[in-house]
C-alpha cells in the first residue's frame, strides 16, 4: 500500500513554526532570508512497510530533464502525473512481485487522466481516492509527515544561508533537500503516518465522529472593543 501528496516548497521558507530562544528584547527577532518566492513542488511517495520512493522534484520554467520535472508555475500536471506513473511503476514493480499494488492519492486533477489511470490499469496499480476535504485526516503525508519534511528543510536552508551567503536555487535544492528528506521520511515516521489515519493497520475507529463535524455556520461570540 502506498501513499503519494505532493508539498509545495518556497525556497524562501515561511509559513513553518518555529520557536526562537534568547535574550529578553524590546525590538522582534528577524531571520535572514533570501528574496526569491519561487515555488518548488516535491512529489513524495511513502509505503505502508516505512519504506519511501526517492521524491521527485518540480521546478518552475520551460525546460525539461529526465526525471526532474518541470511546469511553468511549478506545480504538478496532467502530463507530468503521467510521467511520474511511469516512474512510480519503475520504482515498485520489484517489491511488488507480479501482485496487485494499492496507490492512495488525493482528488488533484493529475492522478485522473485517461493516460495516468492507463499505465496504473496496465501495470495492476489501484488508484483510490481520499474523500474530498478530507486529506488533513486520512492523508498520512500530511498529518505526519510534511510538518516535519518542512521543520527540517527550515533548518537546513537557514544553515546553508548562514554558512555561505548561499539561497536555495534550482540548481542546490536537492542537495539541500536531500538531508531532510532522509531525516523525515524514517521508517518510524512513515508508519505513524500510515496508523494515525487507520489506513495501516486498517483501523477506522480512529477517524471519529467529531473530526468529520461540519464547520459552524455562524457564531454567537460578540468581540467589543477595549
Amino acid at each position: 500500500i502506498y501513499g503519494c501528496d505532493e508539498v509545495g516548497i518556497q525556497a524562501q521558507g515561511g509559513g513553518e513554526r518555529e520557536y526562537i530562544f534568547g535574550t529578553r528584547k524590546k525590538a522582534a527577532p528577524y531571520q535572514q532570508r533570501a528574496g526569491t518566492r519561487d515555488n518548488i513542488t516535491v512529489i513524495v511517495t511513502i509505503c505502508t512497510d516505512g519504506t519511501t520512493t526517492p521524491p521527485a522534484a518540480i521546478f518552475k520554467g520551460n525546460a525539461y530533464q529526465i526525471r526532474i520535472g518541470y511546469q511553468q508555475k511549478g506545480w504538478t500536471d496532467g502530463e507530468i502525473g503521467a510521467a511520474w506513473m511511469k516512474i512510480f511503476e519503475g520504482q515498485t514493480q520489484v517489491k511488488a512481485n507480479g501482485e496487485h499494488r494499492l496507490l492512495v492519492v488525493d482528488g488533484h486533477n493529475s492522478h485522473y487522466t485517461v493516460a495516468f489511470l492507463l499505465l496504473a490499469r496496465l501495470h495492476q496499480i489501484i488508484v483510490i481516492c481520499y474523500p474530498a476535504h478530507g486529506t488533513h485526516i486520512y492523508q498520512g503525508l500530511d498529518v505526519v509527515i510534511f510538518a516535519i519534511l518542512k521543520l527540517l528543510l527550515s533548518k537546513e536552508r537557514d544553515k546553508l544561508l548562514r554558512d555561505t551567503g548561499t539561497a536555495i536555487t534550482k540548481s542546490n535544492f536537492l542537495s539541500v533537500i536531500t538531508t531532510a528528506y532522509v531525516q523525515a521520511l524514517t521508517p518510524g515516521n512513515i508508519k505513524t503516518a500510515f496508523r494515525k489515519t487507520g489506513i495501516h493497520p486498517f483501523n477506522p475507529d480512529v477517524v471519529t465522529s467529531d473530526m468529520l463535524a461540519p464547520s459552524k455556520e455562524t457564531s454567537l461570540e460578540a468581540n467589543l472593543p477595549v
